[in-house]
């Protein structure tokens, strides 16, 4: 029996860039942290006198007598690109809805296939975790999605990550005291809007829209270096502000980023102490991220009492196996 658990993630600016789409041109950047919010997988290798099924439970119950027989995309997937011939149940269960900005489709491929990895008594690194896990969505699914979600999950904490036209990356760990930490999250309310959507499908039209936004892109891959230093030297309302001018450069670039429910939500955040925000992943739905006025966060916090306001903290790990027991029934 293995567990694996990958943290989803909350991104402030930079997103888009991350795209080979438009890295491969112009480079890109972007400034994410992991939360205490995860993805679990359960897998459990089946014994040699068992038949060899694959139970696989998520928001349907599959049980099958083949991996092409799968319906879940990734898992048949992931367990394709791994070979996989041992019968295995497989079940998911995740602290937050899925769909929702918060990079939970990366965080099911990496915690899925660490686990099974570990099934295998290896113990890839963070590198190869969001290397494989981006092969499978990107070339095996054929989604329209950028590198930020894999990394961010598979190495956890508070990144600044910088990407070469030719894919290679550096991450570089924004490292704050426990004090500074706590003043940030003090200035931070997520706010789950209650709208789902399919991150691929609105990203395949803002990826289009990208193309002709050049000027407006390269600004926002500006800020990113700019947010960095505001979080390290403790300038929070600047750090806010400019969250607000990404936003607004975010909204240009295409019209499926936002809706007038979401453009609602948000104006009457600033008018209650929100300094800027921004509507977390591809955009439409999911989650809103707010950095507030010192001492406004409860104030804030109060005015979505129809929405769901879900306290976070920072993830310093990112994929983990968290419980292991041996059998020896062999091998994947």
């Amino acid at each position: 029996m293995i567990v694996a658990r990958a943290p989803y993630r909350v991104s402030f600016f930079g997103g888009g860039t991350d795209y080979p789409e438009w890295f491969e041109n112009h480079g890109g950047a972007f400034l994410s942290l992991a939360i205490n919010h995860y993805c679990y997988i359960t897998l459990r290798i089946k014994p040699p006198f068992q038949e060899k099924r694959y139970r696989v439970s998520w928001r349907i119950a599959e049980d099958v007598s083949s991996v092409k027989a799968i319906k879940h995309p990734i898992v048949r997937h992931s367990l394709e690109c791994m070979n996989v011939n041992a019968g295995l149940d497989i079940t998911y269960t995740g602290d937050l809805p899925g769909g929702s900005g918060l990079g939970s489709s990366s965080a099911f491929t990496v915690a899925l296939n660490h686990s099974l990895h570990a099934a295998r008594g290896l113990s890839p690194n963070q590198y190869e975790l969001a290397k494989q896990a981006y092969h499978i969505e990107r070339d095996k699914l054929e989604e329209i999605i950028g590198i930020q979600d894999q990394i961010a999950t598979a190495f956890g904490g508070f990144n600044y990550v910088s990407i070469q036209k030719n894919a290679f990356y550096h991450i570089e760990k924004v490292l704050l005291t426990k004090s500074q930490l706590s003043n940030f999250f003090k200035r931070l309310v997520l706010v789950y809007t209650g709208i789902s959507r399919l991150a691929s499908s609105v990203a395949e039209k803002k990826v289009q829209d990208i193309k002709d936004k050049t000027s407006i892109v390269s600004e926002m891959q500006g800020m990113v270096d700019e947010a960095r230093d505001l979080v390290i030297n403790d300038k929070y309302d600047e750090f806010g502000k400019l969250l607000h001018q990404n936003w607004l450069l975010k909204k240009s670039i295409s019209d499926v980023v936002s809706t007038a429910e979401i453009d609602s939500l948000y104006d009457h955040a600033l008018k209650n102490g929100a300094l800027g925000g921004k509507l977390l992943g591809a955009g439409a739905g999911g989650f809103m991220l707010f950095f507030c006025a010192e001492d406004k966060k409860e104030e804030l916090s109060k005015i979505f009492d129809t929405k769901m306001v879900v306290p976070f903290e920072m993830s310093e790990l990112g994929s983990t196996i968290v419980y292991y027991e041996e059998k020896d029934y062999g091998v994947l």
